[in-house]
């Protein structure tokens, strides 16, 4: 923008020149002398307007072109009759266009053979060649060319520029202020409204956690209380009290472990992941669950070998296995197969865990991680939640899938760990 003001001021100034000079030289026909250069009288009159233009102070030099490029005549005597070659400027004002650029003559800059006898203490020219036009029929007489040191024009340039900045720095600030603003209402906004979900969504949670634990332990409770009340009466037989107190354990039992499953959700996020090796984990599980599969009717496979090392944590890993097992164990009531393999995938471990069971419909399957939904009447719903939000904790991915003969296949995605452990589980 500085360079664009700057030079439509001195094209500005250009003009102005241009005008005076031209009018000067057509009022007492001066303007003959490009084309009579040794007639005596066209001469005086010429140096008789050159020295009116050498007396308006700002002129440094003045030359005359004719239109063959040859000096005709200057201020500088020594330059009369020489020729500069490759001017561009003299060739484009002989061509018939006004031709104007300010230029630092500081030391070393200059550059053309014409500069020469300029003196280097003024630092800023304005350098104008102007045409000379023949006023019958326009064409180019000759050119005129004038050095001018416009000591107003620089204030006026430098003001400008200045000014210009100024004006630039001021609309930058207000723009940063504006979208720094912007921005920062932006950010606070997006701030509350993260805020407002949060809330939202630990009191949804809370919501759901309440309904499910009331719903759940509500039936616990009433066993207890009917047990309790069948207790109290006197005619109860020995077998009978047995029952009841049975009744009263199973329910108790239920109620603390849902509460332990809630405890678990709670301690999540204090976990951090070491290197496990799953294959003993997932030994032990099944010989854990063994009794009951056996009491159903399951038999189970495990992939030969031993797993590589993964990154998890031991408890939470033997946790989140049980609670597959046991989802896969209630899936069989008649009997059946469960299968636990894995395979190597890149950085990660596929662990697979199929049952040929009932399977799950399509429509409730990716509600399973959802919490508190469970397909049990006597779940309450934390078990898959949490394996998932374990899973990702450790970086990896836990998918329900269909069996290959039926059933369901539930696929851990764990990362691989860097090292396997010094200690076995």
């Amino acid at each position: 923008m500085s360079s664009i003001f700057t030079e439509r001021m001195l094209q500005r100034e250009g003009e102005v020149s241009m005008a005076f000079v031209r009018n000067l030289l057509s009022t007492d026909q001066s303007d003959l002398f490009f084309l009579q250069p040794q007639d005596d009288a066209v001469k005086k009159r010429f140096l008789v307007s050159m020295a009116h233009l050498s007396a308006m102070g700002e002129s440094v030099r003045l030359n005359a072109y004719q239109t063959n490029g040859t000096v005709l005549w200057s201020t500088d005597p020594s330059l009369i009759g020489k020729h500069f070659p490759d001017n561009d400027e003299l060739d484009e004002a002989i061509r018939g266009d006004l031709v104007v650029h300010g230029q630092n003559m500081g030391a070393g800059l200059f550059t053309k053979t014409e500069h020469n006898g300029l003196s280097p203490e003024v630092n800023f020219y304005v350098e104008s060649y102007i045409p000379i036009l023949n006023p019958t029929d326009h064409t180019v007489l000759g050119v005129m060319e004038l050095y001018k040191a416009p000591t107003q024009l620089k204030v006026a340039i430098r003001d400008a520029v200045i000014q210009l900045w100024l004006a630039c720095a001021l609309s930058a600030l207000a723009l940063f202020v504006t979208l720094y603003w912007t921005v920062a209402r932006a950010d606070r906004i997006l701030r509350d409204q993260q805020a407002q979900l949060a809330e939202s969504q630990t009191l949804a949670t809370a919501v759901d956690l309440a309904r499910a634990v009331a719903h759940n332990l509500r039936n616990p409770l009433a066993s207890i209380r009917v047990s309790a009340e069948m207790l109290s009466s006197t005619d109860n037989s020995a077998q009978d009290q047995a029952e009841h107190c049975s009744d009263i354990t199973a329910s108790v039992d239920r109620a603390d472990r849902w509460i332990t499953e809630l405890v678990r959700v709670s301690q999540v996020t204090q976990m951090t992941s070491e290197v496990v090796l799953p294959s003993e984990v997932i030994r032990a599980c099944l010989q854990e669950m063994t009794p009951e599969m056996n009491r159903r009717g399951i038999r189970w496979t495990m992939a030969p070998g031993e797993a590589p090392g993964i990154q998890a944590h031991t408890a939470m890993l033997r946790q989140i296995l049980i609670s597959i097992l046991a989802n896969s164990t209630d899936a069989m009531p008649d009997g059946g197969d469960i299968t636990v393999q894995w395979r190597v995938d890149e950085n990660n471990l596929k662990l697979q865990v199929i049952d040929n069971g009932t399977g799950i419909q399509d429509d409730i399957r990716n509600a399973l991680f959802r919490p508190f939904f469970s397909t049990k009447s006597g779940g309450l719903g934390i078990g898959l939640a949490l394996v998932k939000r374990m899973v990702e904790q450790w970086g990896g991915q836990v998918a329900l899938n269909r069996g290959p003969v039926g059933g369901t296949s539930v696929e851990l995605t764990l990362p691989l760990a860097a090292a396997a452990p010094t200690t076995q589980v």
